[in-house]
């Protein structure tokens, strides 16, 4: 064999194991072997060096034997380096589950996360939303505001996890991201301090603390966001959990019993982060997604004229009017039963559009997909299935907003800022900035387009009606001059006989500047109209004092 034919089969070895630790993580134990027994074999090709005839056998042999152990060896000394660099983590972070339910990790971790000086989570102003406090060697977290458990969630290492940012970003703040094995290893080896990246958010904790103090006594959620950017203002849900409670370094008969507490606590739910979690009927606050359709397919425009003389007959089920503001008219267009929240009228839109194109256009709108955001989001929808759209009724239900459909408040201001900005939904950021601890910023969010939902006249028309409910309609308490609103009231029904009270809207001077959803639960004894006006002026007027 040639000298070259045995570099090429050096090289083919070099190649097998270096890809094999470049892969690192995301390659299985068995193609792992796979790679290094292809190795073994191109080494043994490459050393097989030609041996003098003359040569006594038992040199021969000697000679052959120290080859094959220097091949096993370099193999052992790849598999070390992929167990104690390439996957070090993986290895020291992993559990298992004890025949009892137990489960089993690392015992050295506990100590290690009490050591490390995890990052800060800031609003979007620096103030400090949880921090890390040294106190006689070990590292204390703390959440100082209230008003953002539900955003930055608890930290609690080796007894109840994690939740919120704290573990959307638990790499970053614990100072695992931004470093390679190796780097971490050598700072092991020297005992440099673990150090964690800092989070900053687009949230204004005054504002946060404003629309969870105005909540009062009512569960629910208020979800403000930047129309332009998509920026997450507020994020705000009641009831949640205090991670004081939950973060222990021992031990803790206290946070053993709160834990006990919450997690049995079936009424209030407070481990549901309703802002994002929460699934809710949005009520009448849909018919602008219904009003959005019919107008975007060509089947209404905002002065159609429908019949609505108090109520109306379908497939044997009969719908009354509620909301007439006169009853001596029986004749209403679009643009009048956004106004006034007309179910007849938009029970009627929902039958012209039909199944089809309700189910067409979720994807479009936002349902039945994936929202982006840095925290997890459950998937809205217009309907369980495409077949219950079959249905007269449904589609009539569907309509004016009750039916099926499901949508988390986040969707819900996502949908309010589409509408005052041409049809155009921008993916909602709540994490702005991350930087470690050396300075470097490890990422930086970005405005960008989600969504084009409709043409932007649609979007522009039903802006306008919106509007009109404020100005000249149902919900006139909601004005606030000199600033322009506009937005829609809902009311669920829940099978309890009691109901959901729902606003959307946005705020501009007059150009749209913010959006907001409003989401309380059970017979609120406040007003979501006036809550959301309320904490629309006051971001407006946080915005002209900067």
């Amino acid at each position: 064999m040639s000298n070259a034919i045995r570099t090429l089969f050096l090289l083919g070895a070099i190649g097998l194991i270096g890809f094999g630790l470049f892969i690192g993580d995301d390659l299985s134990d068995a193609r792992w072997l796979a790679l290094l027994g292809g190795a073994f074999l191109c080494l043994l090709l490459a050393t097989r060096i030609p041996l003098a005839a003359g040569m006594p056998t038992f040199n021969r042999g000697l000679i052959r034997t120290t080859m094959l152990l220097a091949c096993i060896f370099i193999l052992l000394s790849a598999q070390l380096i992929r167990i104690q660099v390439v996957r070090q983590e993986e290895i020291y972070y992993r559990t298992g589950i004890a025949l009892d339910g137990e489960v089993i990790s690392n015992p050295r971790l506990y100590q290690q996360q009490l050591t490390v000086q995890r990052g800060k989570i800031l609003d979007r102003n620096g103030v400090v939303l949880a921090d890390t406090t040294l106190q006689d060697g070990i590292y204390y977290r703390s959440w100082p505001v209230p008003s953002t458990y539900s955003v930055t969630g608890y930290y609690s290492p080796n007894a109840y996890g994690m939740t919120g940012i704290e573990a959307t970003f638990e790499e970053e703040l614990s100072g695992q991201a931004g470093t390679n094995p190796i780097e971490q290893t050598i700072r092991s080896l020297f005992g440099r301090e673990q150090a964690g990246a800092d989070v900053e958010m687009t949230i204004d904790s005054d504002l946060q603390t404003l629309a969870y103090n105005a909540m009062g006594n009512n569960h629910g959620a208020i979800v403000l966001l930047d129309i332009k950017t998509g920026e997450t203002l507020v994020l705000a849900s009641k009831p949640t959990v205090n991670p004081n409670s939950l973060y222990v370094v021992s031990d803790s008969t206290d946070a053993n019993a709160y834990w006990d507490t919450i997690a049995n606590d079936e009424a209030n739910r407070p481990f549901v982060t309703r802002s994002t979690m929460g699934l809710y009927t949005p009520g009448s606050t849909f018919k602008t997604v219904s009003a959005g359709i019919a107008i975007n397919e060509g089947i209404a425009n905002p002065d159609t004229i429908y019949e609505d003389n108090g109520q109306i007959t379908i497939d044997g089920r009969v719908l009354v009017e509620q909301n007439r503001p006169d009853q001596s008219r029986d004749q209403w267009s679009l643009r009048e039963a956004i106004m006034w929240s007309l179910n007849v009228v938009m029970a009627q839109v929902g039958l012209e559009i039909g199944g089809d194109t309700y189910w067409e256009y979720g994807p479009k709108l936002g349902y039945d997909t994936p929202i982006p955001y840095d925290l997890p989001v459950y998937e809205s929808q217009i309907a369980s299935n495409r077949a219950f759209l079959d249905s007269q009724n449904a589609l009539a239900d569907t309509g004016f907003g009750q039916g099926q459909i499901q949508m988390t408040p986040l969707h819900l201001a996502m949908l309010a800022s589409m509408w005052a900005n041409d049809g155009t939904m921008v993916k909602p950021i709540l994490v702005s900035k991350v930087t470690a601890a050396d300075g470097s910023v490890l990422f930086q969010a970005k405005p960008q387009v989600w969504l084009q939902c409709v043409d932007p006249a649609t979007a522009n028309d039903v802006k306008d009606m919106m509007i009109d409910v404020i100005e000249t309609g149902s919900a006139q308490h909601g004005q606030a001059y000199p600033y322009t609103i506009g937005g829609k009231t809902g009311t669920a029904e829940l099978g309890d006989g009691t109901t959901n009270s729902l606003f959307i809207g946005f705020i501009g001077d007059p150009e749209p500047r913010y959006a907001i959803a409003v989401v309380l639960e059970s017979d609120p004894d406040i007003s979501a109209v006036a809550t959301a006006r309320d904490i629309l002026v006051a971001a407006m007027n946080r915005r002209d004092g900067d």
